[in-house]
């Protein structure tokens, strides 16, 4: 062996002192260097993590939200189907109404403008009454003065 010592020429003190600044150096490195990194990684594995379950919340809520939207649309769907139905109920029943007061109105008109015609045809009738007996007057008074 210590052939290998003398042929390679390994200096013990010195490989003694380089081992030594070798485990200072890892020691140094270790506390200042690899700690610091650790710690890093793991803060940021711990806000990976957390983004991951934030993203699936986010994502459950999603489709809370939209099953409650569904939800909600289907109702105001039906609420309008009911509104569209009653309206067309109660513009069918105003209609009816209308068309019957329309109905009344035009017969009361019909019948007041028939009376009105009665009543002209009456009174042309005695005009005619009174210009006929007042041309039979004059009739008879030109006869009667001729003769």
């Amino acid at each position: 062996m210590e052939q290998i010592v003398s042929i390679f020429g390994i200096n013990w003190k010195l490989l003694l002192i380089q081992g030594l600044n070798f485990g200072l150096l890892l020691a140094v490195l270790y506390k200042f260097l690899y700690k610091p990194v650790l710690s890093m990684v793991d803060t940021r594995r711990a806000k990976i993590e957390n983004a991951i379950h934030n993203a699936e919340k986010a994502e459950t809520e999603l489709g809370q939200a939209e099953a409650e939207k569904a939800r909600i649309l289907r109702e105001a769907t039906t609420k309008g189907d009911e509104l569209i139905g009653a309206a067309k109920k109660h513009a069918e029943t105003a209609e009816i109404s209308i068309m019957k007061d329309a109905h009344r109105k035009a017969v009361h008109l019909l019948n007041e403008a028939e009376r009105r015609v009665n009543r002209e045809h009456d009174e042309m009738m005695e005009k005619a009454e009174r210009e006929v007996a007042r041309m039979a007057i004059l009739s008879a008074e030109k006869i009667l003065r001729k003769a």
